[in-house]
């Protein structure tokens, strides 16, 4: 015998006989129905929540093309910085060139240029007080016995930088760029060690970041006289010459005047 239970299900409608239908459902049945609705009423919870979660990944679409833009900038600015860096080691690397050791004197407008041991013995005579007269003359010799590389240039009508940076090694020769005589030396917490000199027709030299100065203020100079060696003092970062040229106080671009022999 089956112990299968039969269960009857009994539905009354409302017509006008009030007629009555059963159904016989056995247990086996009952399970299969319960296990049915189990399975449909998890499949829907599921569908539910795949819904919610695509939904919600919907919803994100805008801030993730909001993302995407951003990262696109990062990237155009990141390609920018490699190309900013790469011309920048350039740079550098003509730099490093540039600070070997100091090559002979520059001829300057057709001048010969002065043998480097002669020069350094005017310098050491002329700071121990030789007083020799120096004609005065315009500003227009390269200011170093070195060639030198020029890292910034003129910038004054900008009211940024009034003059030309050369990198040049520390312990290199600075040179008097014209004839005149020394108005000041001394150190400045921006220019560092600085020589100013006077020249004619209201011109003025300057040269800044020195490490040695030899020459003192008064002193008469003619143009290419070693006035002082190279250094890094002052606001600096690396040896190099801070030339300067000014016109009745007011500084003008070194390059209207001086050739850049490199």
């Amino acid at each position: 015998m089956s112990d299968d239970h039969t269960k009857t299900l009994i539905l009354v409608t409302r017509d006008r006989d009030l007629s009555t239908r059963s159904y016989e459902l056995t247990d086996r049945q009952i399970r299969r129905w319960k296990t049915i609705a189990v399975v449909a009423g998890t499949l829907l919870v599921l569908m539910a929540g795949s819904w919610l979660w695509l939904a919600a990944q919907a919803a994100r679409v805008p801030s993730l093309r909001s993302e995407v833009r951003e990262l696109r900038r990062d990237r155009a600015r990141a390609a920018q910085l490699e190309s900013s860096l790469k011309q920048m080691e350039s740079d550098y690397a003509k730099v490093r060139a540039m600070l070997g050791p100091d090559s002979a004197a520059l001829p300057a407008h057709g001048e010969a240029a002065r043998p480097a041991a002669a020069a350094d013995t005017a310098g050491d005579s002329d700071a121990e007080g030789d007083q020799a007269p120096a004609i005065s003359s315009l500003p227009r010799r390269w200011p170093l016995t070195s060639h030198g590389y020029v890292t910034r240039g003129h910038l004054a009508a900008l009211g940024l930088h009034p003059g030309m940076d050369i990198a040049v090694a520390a312990g290199s020769r600075i040179l008097a760029a014209g004839g005149g005589v020394v108005a000041e030396v001394g150190e400045d917490s921006v220019y560092g060690r600085y020589v100013r000199i006077a020249h004619r027709d209201g011109y003025e030299s300057v040269y800044g970041h020195a490490s040695k100065l030899l020459v003192r203020a008064r002193q008469p100079v003619s143009a290419g006289r070693v006035i002082a060696l190279s250094g890094s003092t002052g606001v600096s970062t690396a040896p190099h010459l801070h030339f300067e040229i000014r016109k009745d106080g007011r500084a003008v671009d070194p390059a209207t005047l001086v050739a850049n022999p490199n």
